[in-house]
């Protein structure tokens, strides 16, 4: 559509819906806004992921039931005037913006690959290489508590529940720890 553009995988769950990955567009100004290092923004701005959970309808259409976004999960610890500051290191469960561990400057920020569904525990997992990592993400929220930090199961909202490969991204730890 104008405002996502699904790529690399998808999962279909039990219930027939289907969870995608997809781009949104951010401009170079918003993630200026959201706190990002002007120097690390391409012309383009940036394409964060969105995961949809998409139910099939007809032969060729689909209707958006839910979704989360990244953009509303971010944290930056370099412009205090900005949106999203806070200490990095305290906060595990949000994305520093400032990442750029592939050092591409891709406005394909995230570069995720990957999703699956695990039914039992109705969680989302996400893998994301540019940032050498796999997040799991708690779907029992509803789209509103998916942009927050409160609600579902786990009580964090769209807030990452876990997250693994690699704590320097956090600065809670070392190459080692990877």
């Amino acid at each position: 559509s104008e405002r996502y553009l699904a790529h690399h995988d998808i999962a279909i769950m039990p219930n027939g819906n289907i969870l995608a990955i997809a781009w949104e567009e951010k401009s170079s100004e918003e993630a200026d806004q959201a706190g990002r290092k002007a120097d690390m923004t391409p012309i383009a701005g940036l394409w964060p992921d969105v995961i949809l959970e998409l139910k099939p309808q007809g032969k060729d259409g689909a209707e958006i039931v839910w979704e989360w976004h990244i953009w509303d999960h971010l944290i930056q610890d370099f412009d205090a005037t900005k949106s999203n500051f806070g200490e990095v290191d305290k906060h595990p469960e949000l994305i520093d913006i400032n990442l750029d561990n592939d050092g591409s400057g891709d406005p394909d920020w995230m570069h995720s690959n990957a999703i699956d569904y695990d039914p039992i525990n109705d969680m989302i997992v996400l893998s994301v290489p540019h940032f050498d990592e796999v997040y799991i993400i708690d779907h029992t929220t509803t789209t509103e508590e998916a942009t927050s930090s409160a609600g579902g199961f786990s009580k964090r909202g769209g807030d990452l529940m876990y997250r693994w490969g690699n704590p320097m991204n956090y600065r809670n730890g070392t190459i080692d720890d990877q």
